[in-house]
């Protein structure tokens, strides 16, 4: 087992302890990081399984030129569950309320990474008014299974997939029944490995949220919706996003070979990632992809200058409208 990091009170104050609770529902509350100050505001959304804590290398120092929301979807981190189905529009309409209650006005920038990108891009199709730019961060796309399956004329990503939402409903019905116990390898499949970048509190927090029901429900769903409704939602939505500043950012490693896998085969792969992010950037007429060299798919981990530097160039672009 590795090590947690020693005991740190900033990252505790931060990521081991909810942030601004804001309520929006008659039972339910958002948990918001706010940080910094000024206009556009930027706002951070996570992959699938993310939280706040999946940009606490990048949040802090766009901080300091900008206010920054990053947030915990329902049922994840330190939110309060919601109703299911979690599609995308669920996603969007919870971060419009709470940024509502919270008085957090736009003009917004928007961030996402992986499936954030896409209930990031909803929402700029909904609300176009109030976003002045944006920075995809190797983000998920329409129908993105279906489609890379396609490229390589087989059913790998589907198939894949089927046996996560299998996987994330047994461990499910395991939280319901409070038999993810530590020692196990159901509860090791649930929790994750112990990172040594977390503090124990940190650590204690991330065993709470991911041995309860909620999460697990939760993250089924979403996952359940992304390569359907939530795709829907966003195909149905699709519009041109004008000259609104853009930066797509796509990891040159996040495509990984499967087993007995060609080489061919896994380019095919990436040929269709990259082919996707593509189409993403020509939603603007300034609309920019940019290779991450070194980077797998958490960018924001591997790479954050990289996404500071990206949300940093967007703003300047947005101020100068």
């Amino acid at each position: 087992m590795a090590p947690s990091a020693p005991s740190n009170l900033w990252l505790d104050q931060h990521y081991a302890t909810p942030q601004t609770l804001v309520k929006i529902g008659r039972r339910r509350r958002l948990n918001l990081l706010i940080a910094g100050e000024g206009a556009p505001t930027v706002i951070f959304a996570s992959g699938l399984i993310g939280t706040t804590l999946d940009w606490a290398h990048v949040q802090h120092a766009v901080a300091v030129k900008s206010r920054t929301v990053s947030f915990d979807k329902a049922g994840l981190g330190f939110s309060d569950p919601g109703p299911i189905p979690r599609t995308a529009s669920a996603v969007v309409e919870d971060l419009r309320a709470a940024l509502r209650a919270a008085n957090i006005d736009p003009p917004y920038v928007l961030v996402g990474h992986s499936a954030g990108g896409l209930q990031m891009r909803l929402f700029a199709f909904r609300h176009p008014r109030e976003v002045v730019g944006m920075v995809m961060v190797d983000s998920a796309s329409e129908y993105q299974d279906r489609r890379i399956d396609e490229a390589r004329n087989d059913r790998g990503n589907e198939t894949q997939r089927r046996e996560l939402l299998a996987t994330y409903m047994r461990i499910a019905r395991l939280a319901r029944a409070g038999a993810l116990v530590p020692g196990t390898p159901d509860f090791d499949r649930a929790v994750g490995p112990r990172e040594p970048s977390l503090t124990p509190a940190m650590w204690a927090a991330r065993v709470a949220q991911r041995t309860s029901p909620g999460y697990w429900r939760a993250l089924r769903s979403e996952s359940a919706a992304s390569n359907s409704a939530s795709s829907d939602e966003v195909a149905a939505a699709r519009r041109s996003l004008g000259d609104m500043p853009l930066i797509v950012l796509t990891a040159s490693k996040n495509i990984s070979p499967r087993p007995g896998e060609t080489a061919a085969a896994t380019e095919a792969r990436h040929d269709a990632w990259r082919s996707m992010h593509d189409e993403i950037a020509a939603l603007s007429t300034r609309g920019e992809r940019r290779t991450v060299a070194d980077a797998g798919h958490s960018i924001q981990w591997d790479k954050p200058e990289v996404v500071i530097g990206a949300i940093e160039e967007v703003l300047a672009l947005a101020r100068a409208v």
